[in-house]
């Protein structure tokens, strides 16, 4: 998937600036940046939640310019929950297809939640099982928008080889705070800066600009 010429401003606020972004499978895209940098902007433009001045997205040699797949090719998890809180988890993994089974080898304390609202869970709880449902989903692709907030460290362990394990199938593109995170899943990654996406090789590069010291 190539995302790119991604132009997003609101009145005289430019938020981005030519941005562009790539995922593929049996990779991990890692995207880092400040607060304020537009990472959040960029995968809602992506999703079609913001309407951008500008955006280009492919899929292979597939141009798609209506979004009408968008929904189905790429699962999205936003930095904060998103699931409604009176929905069951048994109707969620129902909705995104997705065995609960697998959530309950994954925590085995889930067996008890299978019938629960999403508001009757802790937040950490209900990010897991979101991020579960959206890494499990039949997507090409999933972006993940701060997974790792809220979490525990052991669950920011297990959830690290999911994504290891998931990425054999589906492209997947992730920005957290925790960037020593992410510096160990990327495949690829990207700094934005400035409204601009930067590649990124090293630690060094992100010294180079201004990202740490």
């Amino acid at each position: 998937m190539l995302v790119d010429s991604v132009h997003l401003e609101f009145g005289k606020l430019t938020v981005l600036r030519s941005a562009f972004i790539t995922a593929e499978t049996g990779k991990v895209t890692g995207v880092l940046g400040r607060n304020g940098a537009g990472k959040s902007s960029l995968f809602r433009c992506i999703m079609g939640g913001i309407k951008a001045q500008n955006l280009f997205v492919r899929f292979n040699d597939e141009l798609d310019t209506d979004y009408k797949h968008i929904g189905n090719r790429v699962k999205y998890l936003p930095h904060s929950l998103f699931m409604p809180s009176r929905m069951t988890l048994k109707k969620a993994f129902e909705l995104y297809g997705v065995d609960y089974d697998g959530m309950v080898a994954f925590d085995t304390k889930f067996h008890n939640y299978y019938r629960l609202q999403f508001r009757e869970l802790s937040g950490g709880e209900a990010r897991i099982a979101e991020m579960f449902l959206v890494l499990k989903s039949k997507a090409d692709f999933c972006i993940l928008d701060e997974p790792f907030l809220n979490i525990a460290p052991k669950y920011v362990e297990s959830m690290k080889a999911l994504i290891q394990e998931e990425k054999k199938h589906k492209g997947i593109i992730v920005s957290d705070h925790l960037y020593d995170a992410i510096l160990e899943l990327s495949d690829d990654l990207f700094l934005l800066r400035d409204g601009y996406t930067f590649p990124i090789n090293s630690k060094e590069d992100l010294v180079k600009h201004g990202y740490i010291a």
